[in-house]
Order: structure tokens, then C-alpha cells, then sequence
């Protein structure tokens, strides 16, 4: 009998291990490492309906203090934009003055994917429609 109530407890406390574990997974997903995102990027690519002009380079800047430079290159011109940037969760939200009003514009999308050296984003669209953008890491 000793021996059935023994096994019974470390069954119960097994599961309550795995259970315990598998919380902490689903309560991790979706959490994006921060620190892989500070650094310069470079878009390489978007399936946007109003893609920049093939000519132009566009990258991003975030610094660990919440902050975000865009410059937009063209023709040997830069238009530079600063903002600032939070994430929570898997949902990366900027803020940047407007270019038509100098008001605050907040965009939020979600990362779908981050490493050390590739950024994939996706925003929604009006619609149903979404635009998926990727970055590589210059710096």
C-alpha cells in the first residue's frame, strides 16, 4: 500500500511539473527577445501595394532607449524621421511626427519573425489585408 501511495504522489507531482511548464511555454509565445532588435536595418523586401522606389534604401534604427531614426534614401537625399518604439508581447508599436500635419502617428504591427540577423514584420491593412515587410541587420 506504501508503495501505491508513494507512486500516486510522484505521478500527481510529475504532472503538476508538466503542467507548470507547459503554462510558462504558452504564457512565453509571442514574447520577443528586445535585444535582438536594437541595432540598424535595412528593408529588403515588401509585398506592399505602394512599395518604395527600387532606387531607394530605407533603414531603421533602435536603440535600447526606446528611440527609432528612419532615414529614406533617394536620388543622394535623406529624409530622416525620429520617433519612439515599445514592444509588447509579439506587437511592435512606433510613434513619428506626421509629414502632412507634424502630429504623433502611431503604427503598430506584429514581428513574425526575429533573429540576430533577419526582421519580418506584418501590419494590417484596410480590410482584411496585410503588408509583410523584411529587414536585414546592417549593424
Amino acid at each position: 500500500m506504501r508503495l501505491f501511495t508513494t507512486a500516486v504522489v510522484v505521478l500527481l507531482a510529475l504532472a503538476i511539473n508538466v503542467r507548470a511548464e507547459d503554462d510558462k511555454k504558452d504564457k512565453d509565445k509571442g514574447k520577443i527577445d528586445k535585444s535582438k532588435l536594437v541595432g540598424t536595418w535595412k528593408m529588403t523586401k515588401t509585398d506592399s501595394d505602394d512599395p518604395p522606389p527600387r532606387e531607394a534604401s530605407i533603414t531603421v534604427e533602435f536603440t535600447k532607449d526606446g528611440k527609432v531614426v528612419v532615414v529614406f534614401g533617394l536620388m543622394g537625399k535623406e529624409l530622416k524621421m525620429n520617433g519612439t518604439y515599445k514592444i509588447e508581447g509579439d506587437k511592435l508599436s512606433t510613434t513619428m511626427k506626421s509629414l502632412k500635419d507634424n502630429k504623433d502617428k502611431t503604427d503598430t504591427m506584429t514581428i513574425k519573425e526575429l533573429t540576430a540577423k533577419k526582421l519580418v514584420t506584418v501590419e494590417k491593412k484596410k480590410g482584411d489585408k496585410t503588408e509583410t515587410t523584411e529587414f536585414e541587420k546592417s549593424k
